[in-house]
């Protein structure tokens, strides 16, 4: 709930800024790179069926199956990651800095808070991966696993909202 807050809050004071402004961005402001961002987009929704897979093999008692989601489903959100950093160097290098503008202050805020949950996630699932040894997984376990999964679904949905807000509308 209060993240879901958390985002509403941020993605709502951009849409306030950017349609209170006669011009988004300020003439000389880099483009958004789109087409990184959607593959990117794809990326985080590839971990989400990845994990998908990796519950589903949880309810059929498959361990190992669980295990290869929670690693596939953290490799691709590692992927993710960098694929922001990579994001954020191109932009900064092309002129777009936090404290510069306010275009460019609330893209990195947001998608810098975006990150840092993604970051929480990924270590998440790690240290579940980590931990599932056992060829099956008890019922506490269990519940912590499907709790984390709907996390990662979390922010993979707030990272689509944030996509089409910022680079589609």
């Amino acid at each position: 709930m209060a993240g879901t807050m958390l985002f509403a809050g941020l993605i709502g004071g951009y849409l306030v800024l950017r349609y209170a402004s006669a011009i988004w961005p300020s003439p000389g402001m880099p483009r958004l790179p789109v087409r990184l961002a959607g593959f990117n987009t794809l990326v985080i929704a590839s971990s989400s069926l990845v994990l998908l897979r990796g519950v589903r093999s949880l309810h059929r008692l498959d361990a190992r199956g669980l295990r290869r989601g929670l690693f596939g489903a953290s490799a691709l959100g590692v992927m993710f990651l960098t694929l922001q950093v990579v994001q954020w160097y191109l932009l900064f290098s092309s002129g777009l800095s936090f404290s510069g503008t306010t275009y460019g202050s609330t893209f990195y805020l947001l998608t810098g808070v975006h990150a840092a949950h993604a970051l929480s996630g990924v270590v998440w699932l790690l240290i579940i991966a980590l931990r599932q040894r056992e060829l099956w997984v008890p019922d506490r376990r269990q519940r912590v696993i499907e709790v984390c999964a709907l996390y990662w679904h979390f922010v993979g949905l707030v990272w689509l909202a944030v996509y089409v807000v910022l680079y589609l509308i």
